[in-house]
């Protein structure tokens, strides 16, 4: 069985008003708050199902080669990546730097730069 590329998730962290379909491509990053996985785009936060971002990162790994794991505490969508902040460890998704972003564990930024050259080649 394929992934077909979407993400069942919810707009209320108990799921009372159900589930939606969010295309990978509009995830920008997942993130960890609470003991909870969020999936944060451009048009705003979704809660996850999954248990940890361990098993999140896992099966990504094998489903989608745009995100990456930056940190503990953070998977990103590479692809969605507009520029990244060396001093602060941080990849921001929008051209401006009050906007949507995640942090980079220090010892990943030249991996993570070395993956976003690839994928603009």
């Amino acid at each position: 069985m394929s992934w077909n590329g979407y993400f069942s998730l919810m707009k209320d962290a108990d799921g009372d008003t159900g589930l939606l379909s969010v295309n990978a491509n509009e995830i920008l990053y997942f993130c960890v708050v609470q003991n909870r996985i969020i999936a944060h785009t451009l048009q705003g936060e979704f809660y996850t199902g999954w248990a940890s971002l361990d098993l999140l990162w896992r099966a990504l790994k094998v489903s989608d080669p745009n995100f990456y794991r930056t940190d503990r505490a953070y998977i990103a969508n590479l692809n969605k990546v507009v520029s990244i902040d060396r001093e602060w460890c941080k990849l921001y998704f929008k051209d401006e730097q009050t906007d949507k972003h995640c942090y980079v564990a220090r010892s990943k930024l030249a991996e993570i730069e070395n993956r976003l050259h690839d994928f603009n080649a």
